[in-house]
């Protein structure tokens, strides 16, 4: 029986591991922070993506506001829904707020779309401060070939 035996972990081995292990979680935490782009407004909804019955739905929690004061596109593969939230002040003269913690407003929320989807059917609802977005993805292409033809290298 042979015995395999390990040279001993130096401490500039070990260091050198836990400097990868470190590196690669901040690449990690990086590619989450490109995930979803810091808002560039005071507040962000919460936002739910799923898909049911052959379509991408994404639901935002925007309670208190109008289907005017929001606006829905599409711009590089990412949903993009803005919309503001107007300060209401307190009835009655001389009134202050003693708290205030709802939010207030503009706001731009964007939310990454990785399946190609028609944009053109997409249908966006506002109901009971839910924003519901439903589009329904591209059709199927893997069944069309595409022929890329090789070229032939002459030899000396």
């Amino acid at each position: 029986m042979t015995v395999i035996r390990r040279p001993a972990r130096t401490v500039r081995l070990d260091l050198a591991l836990l400097q990868r292990e470190v590196q690669q979680l901040l690449e990690r935490l990086t590619d989450v922070d490109r995930s979803d782009p810091a808002s560039d407004g005071e507040w962000m909804p919460s936002v739910d993506v799923y898909e049911s019955r052959g379509k991408l739905t994404i639901v935002a929690e925007v309670p208190g506001l109008i289907a005017d004061s929001l606006r829905v596109t599409f711009r590089d593969r990412h949903l993009v829904i803005t919309g503001e939230r107007r300060e209401k002040r307190p009835a009655g003269a001389g009134a202050s707020f003693l708290c205030m913690e709802r939010p207030q407003g503009r706001f731009t929320r964007l939310v990454a779309l990785d399946v190609p989807v028609d944009v053109r059917s997409a249908e966006a609802r506002l109901s009971g401060g839910l924003l519901t977005v439903t589009v329904p993805p591209l059709k199927d292409r893997r069944g069309r070939a595409t022929v890329i033809v090789v070229q032939r290298e002459e030899q000396e």
